[in-house]
């Protein structure tokens, strides 16, 4: 009975670590995940497009303000996973987001699995407890939002260790071109990283010599199949004109220009790891220096095996060819790069795990002190963001209307100067009564029957109210809803 609870021990605290450290990914994932105002910005183009498409029936070509959009160029699969939350949770920020932190929930699961199966209990606690605490990942675009990107990290990741476990199994490179597949459905040409990454992996790791005709022809299969059945469904709808515009504008326009604003130079995206993940580059960089001390040379490199050299071929280009990749590219945005936090992940738990196993005393003590430090100070700002809460009072303004009876499907206008509505605005007004947002002018409105108008406070006038014979149905300190008077 000694025996086997001395063997049981290790997995015991291995299970009740991941327990804690699953419930505090939990609170980090969920906690609050319907309380914040949608962003006027991505995830509100992306949440009205997904609302519309379910409104409509049209699952295979995405709108906005109900007209086809060739603004958001990606193909329609992030789109089916807001459709999936709404059913689930509501239209709501929570059914907007569910999907997301789901996936994030389930890109940590699966980085914990691969690390405990390829480098033991002790790597998988900490590959984890370093993703939880990602504040890029969890915040930025990503796995607290209802962008595409946590679906796409997720998949990209999936992809990546499917390549990487596939040195003892053929099959696994076919998960790993499928993952490619299901990512450029998701975010488009982003997706071809993960090709670039397998290329590396086969040319560098000799395996592509090992390949046979059916290999081949499987790999391109599962990359290329789903993505043809989609292409010949949506082109039925708009034949070449998605298309066209995803290669001249998504691809060669963003790669060539900057477009948008979102400028920066050759070190922009290292500016951008190093703001949100500076204390866990610490660790590493710590970890990279003793592992190139005298102790661990580069002899040990030497004497890897050759599915070893592969394995880390694959790492270390899962780290790079994103950061390469996204640093030519001109148009620079910050959460382009989330896909490699998981491999940072991985690699920080690698090396802290050897280290801990048969590293010096002096140096385990160190390296737990440091890795708890750090990953406390992260989570204590992760919880300073999910407990404060900066509500929109143009948002709060359009949610009164849930009360109002008789307004569902109405037009619903804008009246400011410069005649741009607000991407969260929309998604406001769909999500609440399912009105559609007008981009129509003043008169256009009191010329439109069933119609609301959407007013600031600094544009509101008695004078313009009473000339109209118009009357307030809401209001709060931001502005007024305010409708015809002979409607009712």
């Amino acid at each position: 009975m000694d025996r086997v609870s001395k063997f049981n021990k290790p997995t015991v605290i291995y299970l009740l670590t991941m327990a804690v450290l699953f419930v505090v990914a939990i609170y980090n994932l969920f906690y609050h995940l319907g309380s914040f105002p949608f962003a006027s910005y991505d995830e509100s183009r992306h949440g009205a497009s997904a609302y519309e498409m379910l409104q409509s029936g049209n699952y295979l070509v995405n709108t906005y303000m109900h007209h086809t959009d060739y603004w958001n160029l990606k193909p329609p699969l992030s789109f089916w996973s807001i459709m999936l939350g709404y059913k689930i949770a509501g239209f709501n920020a929570l059914g907007l987001r569910l999907a997301s932190a789901v996936c994030a929930l389930l890109t940590i699961v699966m980085v914990a699995a691969f690390t405990l199966k390829k480098h033991g209990k002790l790597a998988s606690a900490i590959s984890a407890l370093v993703l939880i605490t990602c504040i890029q990942f969890l915040t930025n675009h990503s796995a607290r939002t209802g962008d595409p990107d946590s679906l796409y990290v997720f998949l990209f990741t999936a992809a990546i260790l499917a390549l990487l476990l596939s040195g003892k199994n053929n099959r696994w490179i076919y998960v790993s071109g499928l993952g490619f597949s299901l990512a450029f459905l998701t975010k488009s040409w982003h997706s071809f990283n993960i090709a670039a990454i397998i290329g590396i992996y086969l040319i560098f790791s000799g395996k592509y010599k090992s390949f046979s005709f059916k290999n081949w022809f499987l790999l391109a299969l599962s990359m290329f199949a789903p993505i043809m059945v989609w292409a010949v469904f949506r082109y039925q709808y708009d034949g070449l004109a998605f298309f066209k515009g995803m290669v001249t504008y998504d691809l060669l326009t963003r790669s060539t220009r900057t477009i948008e604003g979102h400028i920066g130079g050759w070190l922009y995206y290292a500016g951008i790891i190093s703001h949100f993940f500076i204390y866990w580059l610490a660790v590493l960089y710590g970890l990279i220096l003793v592992f190139l001390s005298k102790r661990f040379s580069f002899q040990s490199i030497r004497k890897l095996k050759p599915e070893e050299r592969a394995y880390w071929i694959g790492m270390i280009a899962w780290i790079i060819v994103p950061l390469i990749f996204f640093s030519l590219v001109k148009t620079k945005i910050r959460w382009y790069i989330l896909p490699i936090y998981p491999a940072l992940s991985i690699v920080i738990a690698i090396f802290s795990a050897r280290l801990l196993q048969s590293g010096r005393w002096m140096l385990k003590i160190f390296l737990l002190a440091s890795v708890l430090l750090v990953s406390v100070s992260y989570e204590l700002k992760i919880n300073n963001y999910l407990t404060h809460i900066h509500p929109s009072v143009q948002l709060e303004l359009i949610q009164k209307l849930r009360g109002v009876d008789g307004i569902k499907g109405d037009s619903l206008f804008y009246y400011n100067r410069k005649k741009v509505w607000p991407q969260n605005a929309v998604l406001e007004g769909e999500l609440i009564r399912d009105l559609h947002a007008n981009k129509g002018n003043f008169n256009e409105f009191l010329r439109t029957d069933k119609a609301l108008l959407l007013v600031q406070k600094k544009y509101y006038t008695p004078k313009l109210m009473k000339a109209n014979r118009l009357k307030i149905m809401v209001s709060n300190p931001w502005g007024f809803i305010v409708y015809k008077y002979k409607r009712f």
